[in-house]
């Protein structure tokens, strides 16, 4: 206790930064959150602070300003609401608490409330976390966490599914003392179907809520760069967000358990995490994605190992050539066959292949029958086809038919939930013993489609507060018992969050399905929140010519192949060819992968840069007017190679290093892809001008450190005749001292052509790597040897 009243925690008051409030405003506890970088590239101490009186209301304050203040709270029990407004949810006592877990030092005041005949515990806990939890150089951020308590649990709670029965935080929808803008990931595809981006107010903030919601931010106009993300941080099956209009109550938005939920057992908490970022959108994500994943003990390890997000497919799903419709007069069986033959013959890595619903027996509903092939499409059996191949699958499918063979009340062997035409599993067994059997026909990825579908449709994923967990987990722990991994398809944001809790969920769609000529390729804003998360974003398949005859798309053509085979390449996730036999580009696939078929991506995904967010919620902001995204290649080190993406882009666009988020990096110059020898510094007194960047003549910059050796300015620009030249999974280490040794991998005997820029010229060097696929290069000595 501070001799004022006050309780504060000991760490903070070091800072000698508490702000003093009357003794009869404050009587609770007064967060302060000490946070850095005022500007995106100045570093100063600005505050976020969570501000909690003695009657449980609250307000969020960033850098001295208000940006959201407390909406009354509320809980649902016996079928009726108690709410702070009119004083029907007593409030029975106030504690407040400390100590350390794992995540770092916390401090929590809890509220005791009566509703009805339920006690619920309202908590505010703020954490201030290790700072080896965290990427960038920050200080330890600190972060809180709105938890939710049923002591002794509650009855008759359910109202409209899209509502919640539980509104804690909740935060009055007013316009702020500064502008601030939004962003709402909200409906299927990891949350990009039904997105928004706007500005926070009254009458402009306009969400999808409920089952289809997901996390929310809110950043400010200016370059200070703050950033507010709120979402769920466990519990995500069963979370919402829900948007209150003038019609239900007040104007406000509520964080609780969804509003289908029947009755919430004894001693259930739930938890919403507010994070403050300082670093700008991007990297707020990011900080906010290291403590979920930290949270919950996800790890990379099976998504650097998931063989179909580092290496090359075919597809057959919606928007490939095949998808439906195998070659004319012959069944997919065979139609697999020839495609297998064209791509040795015509020298194209492809790696495994995806075989999409025509596969397997549905109803006439969509819903699975039996995850069996149909006679007529594969008359010989999977594991014929695959022994032929020899190529491992990706397999699709979707939600289950009451009318599956699986369930026990169909004469199967399972626990099924029956409900309309649709149905669930409810045993981890038949999870176990489906994908034990697809093993012995090359499954090794699980896709899992129509999540939202399923969630949606039947009603008791949505009335219980537990099963849509269990549902998801049996699944995981089905996959990873046989080795497996799995892709979410048609996720919505609780689906890929609840992924947090099941590591096996390596990839997920990030983008409607590709269909030729359309703008599937838009990924920039949803691979932020999949990075975040953890998970590879797929921006789905694509052609690699344009016009394909016969396609079953009405005569589509693909006007925009190099684009998607960029996109894809910097996703991070699955490169996924898709053409008709006779029309694949080999020369356009190669840029993505090495010889192998290895895709040679970035160090994380593309991702939209901070000011075309901004633009998209402010019209009048001077962002770009079209997409400008960039990621890197971190080697270590001082070795951080950047790339810039600019495609349909309206008009020209400015931007300096910081702009692009390479903050922290070396003294560098840029350049486009399509000449080396136009380089140009990139700092932030020379900005970098992009222009005529349509969808089907991009721009694409690559971004080298400055080095001096022997007198001479030398540039890395890598394998320039790849997407990433500056791959890590082509480049292993590099060594600066009298000369430049850059070590190499890829397949065996490879030819590898590397670039350099001294003084202002490109030049090449060619290298062949060993029989082990090693090799090292010589800058001074201009060659190369394999080891």
């Amino acid at each position: 206790m501070t001799s004022n009243g006050y309780w504060a925690p000991r760490t903070l008051m070091k800072q000698q930064r508490l702000k003093m409030f009357t003794k009869d405003r404050v009587c609770g506890i007064l967060w302060l959150c000490l946070c850095v970088t005022v500007t995106q590239c100045t570093e100063a101490k600005q505050d976020f602070a969570v501000n909690v009186n003695s009657d449980g209301t609250y307000n969020v304050v960033v850098q001295g300003d208000v940006w959201l203040k407390s909406a009354p709270i509320f809980f649902r029990s016996d079928g009726e609401v108690f709410t702070t407004a009119d004083g029907s949810l007593k409030l029975v006592k106030n504690t407040l608490t400390s100590g350390v877990d794992f995540i770092g030092q916390w401090q929590s005041n809890s509220f005791l409330y009566q509703a009805g005949s339920s006690q619920i515990e309202a908590s505010f806990v703020q954490y201030t976390p290790d700072k080896s939890i965290f990427t960038y150089n920050n200080p330890a951020i600190p972060f809180v966490l709105f938890k939710q308590r049923y002591i002794n649990g509650a009855n008759n709670t359910a109202t409209n599914g899209n509502y919640t029965i539980s509104g804690f935080p909740g935060f009055t929808v007013q316009e702020a003392t500064l502008p601030l803008g939004y962003l709402s990931y909200s409906g299927q595809m990891f949350g990009h179907r039904e997105m928004r981006l706007g500005q926070w107010g009254a009458s402009s903030f306009k969400i999808v809520d409920g089952l289809k919601g997901g996390p929310l931010a809110l950043f400010d106009r200016v370059k200070t760069a703050n950033t507010l993300i709120i979402s769920s941080a466990s519990r995500f099956m069963s979370s919402s967000i829900w948007r209150q209009n003038a019609s239900t109550g007040g104007d406000n938005v509520y964080w609780g358990t969804m509003g289908g939920v029947e009755n919430v057992p004894v001693d259930v908490e739930n938890s919403f995490i507010l994070f403050c970022g300082n670093q700008g959108i991007n990297k707020a994500f990011v900080s906010w994605g290291q403590i979920l994943q930290k949270w919950h003990g996800r790890t990379d390890q099976y998504v650097k190992s998931d063989f179909t997000i580092n290496y090359l497919g075919y597809w057959t799903d919606d928007g490939a050539y095949y998808f439906n419709i195998p070659e004319k007069g012959k069944n997919y069986q065979n139609t697999v066959l020839d495609i297998t033959s064209y791509i040795k013959q015509l020298g194209v890595p492809v790696r495994y292949i995806q075989y999409d619903w025509w596969w397997y027996y549905r109803d006439i509903n969509g819903g699975v029958v039996s995850w069996t092939p149909k006679p007529g499409v594969f008359p010989d059996g999977l594991q014929w086809l695959y022994n032929k191949t020899e190529l491992p699958v990706i397999a699709h499918s979707m939600f289950w038919s009451s009318n599956t063979t699986y369930a026990k009340a169909n004469g199967g062997k399972y626990d099924f939930l029956i409900e309309g035409p649709k149905s669930l599993p409810l045993e981890e067994r038949f999870w176990n013993d489906l994908l034990a059997d697809a093993r012995k026909w090359g499954l090794m990825v699980y896709e899992q489609d129509f999540l939202n579908i399923e969630f949606e449709r039947v009603h008791k994923l949505w009335s219980d507060i537990d099963l849509a967990r269990q549902w998801l987990h049996q699944m995981g722990n089905g996959a990873a018992k046989n080795g497996l991994t799995v892709q979410y398809c048609m996720a919505l944001p609780r689906n890929v969050m609840q992924s947090l809790e099941i590591p096996v969920v390596t990839q997920a769609r990030a983008s409607d399905d590709y269909i030729p000529g359309t703008v599937n390729w838009k990924v920039g804003i949803t691979s932020l929140f999949a990075w975040a998360l953890g998970v590879a974003p797929f921006k789905d398949n694509f052609w690699t010519t344009s016009v394909q005859p016969g396609n079953p798309y009405h005569g589509a053509t693909e006007p925009y192949t190099t684009l998607n085979a960029v996109v894809a390449t910097l996703s991070t996730g699955p490169v996924g060819v898709s053409d008709m036999l006779g029309c694949m580009n080999k020369t356009l696939i190669m840029k993505c992968v090495n010889a192998d078929g290895l895709i040679l991506k970035p160090s994380r995904p593309a991702t939209a840069i901070d000011n075309m967010i901004r633009k998209m919620a402010w019209p009048d902001f001077e962002g770009p007017d079209g997409e400008v995204w960039s990621t890197y290649s971190d080697l270590g080190g001082k070795n951080k190679y950047g790339i810039i993406l600019a495609a349909d882009l309206q008009r020209s666009y400015t931007m300096t290093p910081c702009m692009a988020g390479f903050q922290g990096f070396p003294y560098s110059m840029v350049f486009p892809a399509n000449d080396p020898n136009k380089i140009q510094p990139l700092t932030d007194p020379q900005p970098l001008t992009m222009s005529g960047c349509t969808a089907k003549d991009f721009c694409l910059f690559y971004v080298s450190p400055v080095l001096k050796i022997n007198g001479k300015q030398v540039l890395i620009q890598g394998e320039l005749d790849k997407w990433v030249p500056m791959s890590p999974q082509r480049v292993t280490d590099i060594n600066v001292a009298d000369d430049i040794t850059i070590s190499l991998t890829g397949a065996a005997r490879e030819t590898v052509q590397f670039w350099f820029n001294v003084d202002g010229v490109s030049s090449p060097l060619t290298c062949t790597l060993g029989p082990g696929g090693q090799a090292i290069l010589s800058f001074t000595a201009g060659a190369c040897r394999a080891v």
